[in-house]
């Protein structure tokens, strides 16, 4: 099934070698909508990442799940996290089904050299294992954050590798040599950052920059961290331009989920959305993504149209001109609207959900989403990995003027606008019975559909 999956995106090539774009994913860890001075933040310092954005299309509707393994699968296959076999960020409900055909997969396939470098976060052995899903290189570590930046050991192809630096600029290192090494070839690089998820580990250097700001301890650090970002993202479009190849090649740069917030949940640029990081609201879902390819499609532009993480990859494979084949897919080729952000598209209904848990819970902590409608069902986060979220929410609440909410309890609706209030700031769900009873019934569907391999009884 697997290998027959390959073989048909192999099939669909429409140019030689020489005609295929390079493909780069910049991926940071628990960046915030509002962590780019692009969307208003006064204080970070980003000037690669903003000159990125400013010479960019960039997807001001781009959505992902609210944690990050189950981003990372759907990124990588196209498919909701569910189907996969991802449902949490721990124990084995972050291993991915070794069946499922990755973006990786599918270009190797097609002629491309692979290689990963950084959070992998999908399953550390055998079948499970970068090498194993389509990477020809891979430089990463095991489980879900790296508790050593400095001096870190690594998994280089699958085995322990002491390392000197940090993590940041090790992964990056890595990364441009793979690129130096195949720049005669199409490739693709995958570089999911573990900055800037805890712990806040960051050369005192880069924290000390924002001291005299009024920041606290946390916030100071946090954008120290975006800043090794930013550092270690200019090079590679530096290595890229030097080599010749920055016209031919598609960089796209996104986040995997919202901000874990900072020193208290105000302390740290929001751009007025609402929430945090686990959270099905806006500043738990709704993250920054750009995407530039010279050679493929004008720039800058803005695309306003919904798009979220199942959409990289059928937009890779059409931009390499290779076909999907007969996987089942939930997302669609953003390439139409690189194009032309004003090309027709239709309204989509998209969904996301996490609880935390090993196996996926019905009606629990969800949103569907419209171009004009979300439908928020917030509660059901009960489980002590989430105590630090509950609690920043309930503060960021307080602090926001919406009274003592909190994530636990019995399960609530709330409908907003979202093209008019992103937000949240107006709950219509009682003005829209109508509205709130259409949209639960799609999420029953999606829910049956996507978590049905999680229910499939056994075989007598």
């Amino acid at each position: 099934m697997k290998t027959g999956l390959i073989l048909l995106a192999s099939l669909g090539l429409w140019c030689g070698a020489a005609g295929k774009p390079n493909v780069v994913i910049f991926l940071a860890d628990d960046l915030g909508y509002g962590d780019l001075a692009c969307h208003g933040n006064r204080h970070v310092k980003a000037p690669q990442l903003d000159a990125f954005a400013r010479e960019a299309v960039e997807f001001t509707n781009f959505h992902v799940s609210p944690v990050c393994s189950p981003t990372r699968a759907s990124l990588l296959t196209g498919r909701y996290n569910f189907r996969t076999g991802v449902a949490d960020v721990f124990g084995m409900a972050t291993v991915m089904d070794p069946a499922e055909v990755t973006l990786a997969e599918r270009l190797k396939a097609a002629g491309y050299a692979t290689g990963l470098f950084g959070k992998w976060h999908l399953g550390d052995a055998g079948e499970h294992a970068p090498n194993a899903q389509g990477f020809d290189e891979s430089l990463s570590f095991r489980g879900a954050a790296m508790k050593q930046y400095f001096n870190p050991t690594l998994l280089h192809n699958g085995k322990e590798e002491q390392t000197t630096g940090y993590c940041m600029d090790l992964f990056a290192d890595a990364a441009l040599r793979f690129i130096r090494q195949h720049k005669a070839e199409p490739f693709f690089v995958y570089l999911p950052a573990n900055l800037i998820h805890t712990p806040l580990l960051v050369a005192p250097e880069f924290a000390a920059q924002f001291a005299a700001l009024g920041l606290g301890d946390t916030t100071r650090k946090v954008y120290g961290m975006i800043r090794s970002v930013d550092d270690n993202f200019g090079r590679v479009r530096a290595t890229l331009k030097e080599l010749g190849l920055e016209d031919n090649t598609l960089l796209i740069f996104a986040s995997d989920n919202g901000p874990c917030s900072g020193s208290k949940p105000l302390d740290r640029h929001m751009a007025g959305l609402h929430g945090l990081k686990g959270t099905p609201y806006e500043n738990g879902i709704r993250v920054p993504c750009f995407m530039r390819w010279p050679a493929g499609f004008k720039a800058p532009a803005q695309v306003k149209r919904l798009a979220a993480h199942i959409d990289v990859l059928p937009t890779v494979l059409e931009a390499c001109g290779i076909a999907t084949g007969a996987a089942q897919l939930d997302g669609a080729s953003l390439l139409p609207l690189l194009r032309n952000p004003a090309a027709t598209w239709p309204d989509r209904t998209l969904f996301f959900q996490w609880d935390s848990g090993q196996t996926p819970r019905r009606g629990s902590a969800y949103a569907v989403l419209t171009e004009k409608w979300k439908l928020v069902q917030p509660c059901g986060m009960d489980a002590p990995a989430q105590q630090h979220i509950r609690d920043r929410y309930a503060e960021l609440c307080r602090l926001q003027g919406r009274g003592e909410r909190s994530l636990l309890g019995a399960p609530r609706h709330e409908l907003y606008d979202i093209a008019a209030d992103p937000g949240e700031t107006k709950d219509l769900a009682a003005a829209h019975p109508d509205v709130v009873a259409q949209m639960k019934k799609q999420y029953e569907a999606w829910f049956d559909d996507v978590a049905a391999r999680w229910f499939k009884k056994p075989a007598p």
